[in-house]
C-alpha cells in the first residue's frame, strides 16, 4: 500500500442497518499506520459523498468508503469529476456489494479493513452512461425494475435468493424491447430482449459468474442481451446461477462494445438500473475508460495456482457455502408470521425448494468425491 500524507473516510452511517460507524476506529487504527492524517467525513444526505469524494480527490488525497454500492458510485462519480491520482478503497456495507465480489475484497467490514494492511494498488475500468460513472452494471428490463422493489429486510434476509424470487413473479408480466446497438467497431445489432444489462464484472445483484470467463476483463464494456425468459429456461439455468456457477448460451448473447448508442424502438419507453440505483431512460450513450480508476486490492502471492486437490477443495467449499446460505434463507422464510412473507405463488415456493433439494444432492456428491 502506498504512502501518502493524507487518507479521507467517507462514511455513510446509516450503512449495514446503521452498523458502520461501529468499524470507524479500527479502520482509522489501521490507516493511521500508513498516512500522517487521517479525516472522516459523514453523509448526511444524498450527494453529500460524491462532493466530498471531488473535494478529496482535487486535493490528491486517497480515499476510503464505508458504505453500500449505492454509496460507493456516489464516491466513483465524485472522484471521476477531477484528474487525480487518488487511491480508491472501500469497506462494503451494503446487502449485495457486487465490487467486492468482482475483486475479491472480503465482504466482511472487518476482513476488508484488515486487507488494506497488505493491500496493492491496481486499476479497474470505469463506464459511463449520458455522463453518469458505474464501476458495475447498468440493467433495463422488467426484471430489474422488479429487483429494484427488494426491500431492505428481504434483502438482509435472503440475499441474492430475493432478487431470484422477484424475478420469479416479474416473469410473467416481462415483455421483449426491440434494442438497436451502434458501435463505432462493427456493425449495427437490432436485438429483441426483456433484459439488457452493461456489466464492468461479472456480478450483478450477487450472482456472481454471469459472463464467460473468456469475456471478462478486457477493457470493454460486456453487453449481455438475455433471450426470451420462459419457466422451463428459468428451472434449467436457475440453479446454476443461484449457485454462481457459469450459465449456459442459451439463456444470453454477450457483445463487447467500447463506445456505444443504445435505443429502443418508438414507442417503448425503458429506464435503467444504474449500480443498483435508479438511472436514465434510452437511448444510451454508453462507454468504457479504461483502467480510469487506482483501487486497492487484496496482495495476490506470485505463482499462486490451485493444484487438482486444492481446485476439488475449493469447488466443495463453494457449494457447501451456496447451499448453506440458501437453505438458512429458506428456513428463516417458513419461520416468519404469514405476514412478513413475501407474496409468492404455491408454485414459486415449489420451486424453490425443489432447487434446495437439487443442491443438497450435489453437496452429497460432491463430498463423495472428495473422499
Amino acid at each position: 500500500m502506498n504512502q501518502t500524507d493524507t487518507a479521507v473516510i467517507i462514511i455513510n452511517p446509516t450503512s449495514g442497518r446503521e452498523r458502520a460507524p461501529r468499524y470507524l476506529p479500527l479502520l482509522r487504527e489501521v490507516l493511521e499506520k500508513r498516512y500522517d492524517y487521517v479525516l472522516v467525513r459523514e453523509t448526511e444526505k444524498a450527494g453529500d459523498a460524491s462532493d466530498f469524494a471531488r473535494d478529496a480527490a482535487s486535493h490528491h488525497f486517497n480515499i476510503v468508503c464505508m458504505g453500500g454500492d449505492g454509496t460507493i458510485n456516489e464516491v466513483i462519480n465524485g472522484m471521476m469529476q477531477v484528474e487525480s491520482p487518488s487511491v480508491f478503497s472501500f469497506i462494503p456495507f451494503g446487502t449485495v456489494n457486487d465490487l467486492a465480489r468482482a475483486l475479491h475484497i472480503p465482504r466482511s467490514p472487518r476482513g476488508a479493513i484488515r486487507m488494506l494492511e497488505t493491500a496493492e494498488e491496481t486499476k479497474i475500468d470505469v463506464g459511463r452512461v449520458n455522463g453518469r460513472y458505474f464501476i458495475n452494471i447498468v440493467a433495463a428490463g422488467l426484471i430489474p425494475e422488479a429487483v429494484s422493489q427488494v426491500s431492505i429486510k428481504e434483502k438482509t434476509l435472503f440475499g441474492s435468493l430475493a432478487y431470484f424470487m422477484k424475478g420469479l413473479q416479474a416473469i410473467p408480466r416481462q415483455k421483449s424491447y426491440h434494442f438497436l446497438i451502434e458501435t463505432e467497431e462493427g456493425p449495427t445489432i437490432r436485438m429483441a430482449s426483456p433484459l439488457m444489462a452493461a456489466m464492468l464484472t461479472d456480478s450483478a445483484g450477487s450472482f456472481r459468474n454471469l459472463l464467460p470467463p473468456e469475456d471478462r476483463n478486457k477493457g470493454v464494456i460486456k453487453l449481455a442481451l438475455f433471450r426470451e425468459l420462459d419457466w422451463l429456461r428459468l428451472l434449467r439455468q436457475g440453479p446454476l446461477l443461484l449457485a454462481g456457477l457459469q450459465m449456459g448460451p442459451d439463456l444470453l448473447s454477450v457483445v463487447n462494445v467500447k463506445k456505444a448508442r443504445i435505443s429502443v424502438a418508438e414507442g417503448e419507453e425503458l429506464w435503467t438500473n444504474v449500480d443498483g440505483d435508479r438511472g436514465p431512460s434510452f437511448p444510451l450513450d454508453l462507454e468504457i475508460l479504461p483502467d480510469r480508476l487506482p483501487i486497492f486490492v487484496p496482495l495476490r502471492r506470485k505463482n499462486e495456482s490451485l493444484h487438482a486437490p486444492q481446485a476439488l477443495q475449493f469447488i466443495g467449499e463453494h457449494f457447501r457455502r451456496a447451499v448453506a446460505e440458501r437453505l438458512a434463507a429458506i428456513e428463516t422464510l417458513t419461520e416468519l408470521h404469514e405476514s412478513e412473507r413475501p407474496n409468492l405463488s404455491d408454485e414459486t415456493r415449489k420451486t424453490i425448494f425443489d432447487y434446495l433439494l437439487e443442491q443438497r444432492k450435489k453437496e452429497d456428491h460432491t463430498e463423495e468425491a472428495q473422499k
